[in-house]
């Protein structure tokens, strides 16, 4: 028997914007050692959609700081760390932008990392 599971990320919409293979199991039925899934594959099913779920919130949250909220300009790179989530399933790790932000005279920018702030 081949079981196949694919990860659907739907937008606020309800519209499909990815479709991801998950995991590809053959099961074989001849032994009762054999029913059901194995640690190892339980891992792997529920560890792949935390990543992809993972990966879509921080881009949400990052994107939702790429702007300054005053006049809606985008901001400026200043640099990039890498950062660490810890969940049950390993450690996530992403890029985190640091941005500047103008002053509202625009004299002197001031950096801050959107990851930081929560």
């Amino acid at each position: 028997m081949r079981l196949k599971l694919q990860l659907v990320m739907c937008n606020d919409q309800g519209d499909a914007e990815t479709v991801t293979d998950v995991i590809t199991l053959n099961k074989n039925t001849q032994r009762i050692e054999h029913l059901g899934l194995t640690l190892s594959e339980a891992k792997q099913l529920l560890s792949t959609p935390q990543r992809h779920l993972l990966r879509q919130q921080v881009d949400a949250f990052l994107n939702t700081y790429a702007d300054c909220p005053d006049c809606g300009t985008p901001l400026h790179l200043k640099a990039r760390s890498r950062r660490s989530f810890r969940t049950l399933f390993g450690t996530f790790q992403f890029d985190s932008p640091r941005l500047e932000h103008w002053t509202a005279n625009g004299t002197r920018p001031h950096p801050f990392a959107p990851c930081r702030l929560c």
